[in-house]
């Protein structure tokens, strides 16, 4: 049953790996193909633009000489007034299909835009002033731009067919992309689970046969150094075996409901004697009588990681503040502590697993393992977790649960 459950676990979480490929890709293809397009409609755009105006200003350049006839490669017209506003010239010959008072009315309307030049209707004009007189030239252009618009849709629709089959292909490739990645990872698994299992052995049969050593001897340095030694890797091998359980696990967890204040203030409770042996300030803020639907024990450990770490790294006299409350639908747990040099710590490696700053790796004992637990706990219950400098001497590791 625990293996059933555990490929479970195991394709529930290649198959969001496989969905976050096929996703990332897409975008991009996606993204790639908006950009071809618009340039593509762009493009095609500013050249019937660029030709209308130039067919504008031919047609133009015939109306300003009074020429009889006007060359020009389309059909317009023209509209002009005078100083006063008042029309002086409708000519509708070389676009029978559009009658006087509708020019008039396309003139009006495109003066009162105040644009110089533009589309109305169908048409691109342009807005001319010479010798107090105002013409405006309207080009006939419906069918490019018809042109225009069924061929962007053509493109999007090819585009759209070609994303199709490629989210196909996508599909089925990120199975063959991810397999040794799976792979890759089972074995990871496997080798901590086993190599954490095979070391519990001789660790034990070690600590015992100190145990016996200090019996006779109790001020054997030796003896007491391998002791100690054995308690760190004993230590050691607990976290790791813990992260490989959170990692089968995934967000199986079992919730249950409970009172998450009540277990915010049981743990604090139990670091208040810690704070005054070890002379710092320690102070919660803890929104009362919130619940929460979670796994108890992993929210319990998660508060334990946190005030642990922060107490380890607090500065000489320094203050630590454990702050929960409602964010949302979810829960937030922050906690602060004094830190010197704070903004210069690497926040985005705090959760790597054996990650551990070089200005507190020798002065501080520990696995760098505690983060990496505690995130993998907020990660089951569909949370995250972050850290950040707050100023120049505190650090704030911050966990959101749902």
């Amino acid at each position: 049953m625990k293996i059933k459950m555990r490929n479970r676990i195991n394709d529930r979480m290649m198959f969001k790996i496989r969905m976050r490929f096929v996703l990332a890709a897409m975008s991009a293809l996606i993204v790639m193909q908006a950009v071809i397009i618009f340039f593509s409609v762009y493009n095609s755009y500013s050249r019937m633009v660029a030709k209308s105006d130039s067919v504008i200003a031919a047609a133009y350049e015939g109306i300003k000489s009074g020429a009889d006839n006007i060359d020009a490669d389309g059909r317009f017209f023209w509209v002009s007034t005078d100083k006063t506003g008042r029309v002086t010239d409708i000519n509708t010959t070389y676009n029978s299909s559009v009658k006087p008072k509708a020019a008039a009315r396309y003139y009006r309307d495109v003066i009162n835009s105040g644009k110089e030049n533009g589309f109305y209707e169908g048409y691109r004009y342009a807005i001319y002033e010479s010798d107090g007189m105002t013409t405006g030239v309207f080009l006939l252009r419906s069918a490019n731009i018809d042109m225009l618009r069924k061929n962007a849709v053509s493109m999007v629709l090819i585009s759209a067919s070609g994303l199709g089959i490629m989210l196909i292909i996508l599909i089925f490739a990120s199975g063959i992309i991810v397999k040794p990645m799976e792979r890759g990872y089972q074995k990871q698994k496997e080798f901590i689970t086993s190599a954490s299992h095979e070391l519990k052995t001789p660790l034990t049969v070690i600590m015992a046969d100190t145990d016996i050593l200090q019996m006779d001897d109790e001020d054997n340095e030796w003896v007491h150094d391998i002791r100690v030694q054995a308690d760190r890797l004993t230590g050691m091998t607990n976290s790791l075996v813990s992260l490989a359980r959170l990692d089968e696990r995934g967000e199986n967890i079992n919730r249950i409901e409970f009172p998450i204040s009540d277990v915010a203030q049981d743990i604090a409770g139990s670091y208040k004697a810690m704070a005054i042996s070890c002379n710092k300030e320690f102070v919660c803020d803890i929104t009362p009588e919130l619940s929460f639907n979670g796994d108890e024990n992993g929210i319990r450990q998660l508060f334990t990681i946190l005030l642990d770490n922060a107490f380890k790294y607090c500065s000489d006299n320094g203050r630590i503040e454990l702050e929960l409350k409602k964010n949302g639908s979810a829960i937030k747990i922050c906690v602060r502590n004094n830190v010197p040099s704070a903004a210069d710590i690497n926040t985005d490696r705090m959760f790597d697993r054996f990650y551990r700053a070089d200005a507190t790796a020798a002065a501080v004992k520990g696995y760098g393992l505690g983060l990496s637990i505690a995130a993998s706990i907020a990660a089951a219950h569909r949370g995250s977790m972050r850290a950040y400098a707050e100023g120049d001497n505190v650090i704030a590791v911050e966990a959101v649960v749902k």
